[in-house]
């Protein structure tokens, strides 16, 4: 078996960018794929390979941990008057600022009208860099299904963004 922390240095990058996709937001990413790998090491003896993949386990601790964090964020955050202070781009002309700004707002838009299992497989795709049979794996779907789900999200996604082509 390999070591956690030849797993921890493999994984890193691909739990830490799911978990951003999810929340984009780099402290809350943080935060949240250092509590996934504490969680993934406190239950290292657990863990157990002819059960399934390596990949699966710690993809869905990521994700568990990523779903908790949103369901407490609606609990916390649903009567707050405030809103998130918008982004800052050091050194950008404004030409360029107001062009992230329009294709942020737009690729927002485009998310916005996925369902939330079509946002988390193609974060699981994209970010995370899973393949389909891992992505199965780890969302309980047939692999057919979850390629049919991608599809279809991925021509959501290119009918919101047609401005982009």
């Amino acid at each position: 078996m390999t070591s956690f922390e030849d797993l921890y240095n493999t994984y890193f990058k691909r739990v830490y960018a799911y978990i951003f996709s999810r929340v984009r937001n780099h402290a809350t990413a943080e935060d949240l794929c250092a509590a996934a790998w504490k969680n993934a090491y406190e239950h290292w003896a657990s863990f157990d390979e002819q059960k399934g993949e390596f990949t699966q386990w710690i993809f869905t601790i990521a994700r568990n941990q990523t779903n908790m964090y949103w369901r407490l964020y609606w609990v916390k955050n649903v009567f707050s008057l405030t809103e998130e202070a918008a982004p800052e781009y050091a050194g950008d002309s404004p030409l360029k600022n107001l062009e992230q700004d329009t294709f942020r707002r737009d690729l927002t838009n485009a998310l916005g009208k996925l369902s939330a299992r079509e946002r988390d497989i193609l974060a699981l795709k994209f970010y995370s860099g899973l393949n389909n049979r891992q992505i199965a794996q780890v969302s309980q779907l047939s692999e057919s299904n979850v390629g049919t789900i991608i599809n279809r999200a991925v021509t959501k996604m290119r009918k919101g963004m047609k401005n982009y082509d």
